[in-house]
């Protein structure tokens, strides 16, 4: 849920947490025939011979059948070849090129949990216990996303990262999706897209990826609840 200025739940747990950027820059890094019978020639018995006259032989004669007209020929079939490859269709030479969508950066490795395992960060991994798990498991990715910036690019110090800046976080069986976020860096706000899973017992972060943005405008920090200091 989106923040409406007012302090939000497990605020002083924040704070503990946002501490950890003191020292970030320490950890650089399908698978018919039918049945035919044979024909037995009748026996050759008598031969019974009658006479007719040529009226009742004409009658008792098998009508003529009419000689079958010969079928026309039929016309040949043109002969069909097979049809060139289809040819994608080729830019023009004064179109302008085609940017590709931006690729989400995808960690080697989590670094959050290398800094809530060093004696300085005690008080942030208590402040952590004292979050719910949904609470607990945004101020994790928020460590790990200031993390993994700074040791991406180290003009970059993240001290501060709102997961619901800009829209609100999506969380799903461990996953947190933030395609709102933002972060700070020596007093400017930066937009800022990740994707966290976490480990089973929502302790830990297993995986991440991210995407940095551009820079927020001043103007608009108020607006998202973006404070230029702690």
């Amino acid at each position: 849920m989106r923040s409406s200025g007012y302090p939000r739940p497990g605020a002083q747990a924040h704070g503990v947490i946002g501490s950890l950027c003191l020292h970030l820059g320490l950890l650089g890094a399908l698978i018919w025939l039918p049945n035919i019978e044979q024909l037995k020639p009748a026996p050759e018995d008598s031969i019974d011979v009658e006479l007719v006259t040529p009226q009742q032989a004409e009658a008792m004669a098998e009508p003529r059948q009419q000689e079958p007209v010969p079928e026309a020929p039929k016309p040949a079939l043109p002969e069909i070849t097979a049809a060139a490859p289809l040819m994608p269709p080729q830019p023009r030479p004064d179109s302008p090129p085609v940017s590709a969508a931006p690729v989400m950066i995808r960690a080697r490795r989590p670094l959050s949990g290398k800094i809530l395992a060093e004696p300085r960060s005690r008080q942030a991994r208590e402040a952590l216990t004292q979050l719910d798990p949904s609470e607990r498991i945004e101020q994790l990715c928020n460590l790990e996303a200031m993390s993994q910036i700074q040791a991406w690019k180290a003009d970059f110090q993240p001290d501060r990262v709102v997961a619901y800046a800009m829209a609100d976080t999506r969380l799903l069986a461990g996953m947190l999706q933030a395609d709102g976020a933002a972060f700070r860096s020596k007093r400017q706000w930066y937009r800022l897209r990740f994707r966290c899973e976490t480990t089973p017992d929502r302790s830990k972060v297993a995986g991440f990826e991210f995407l940095v943005g551009d820079a927020v405008p001043r103007s608009e920090w108020a607006a998202h609840n973006l404070p230029p200091m702690h």
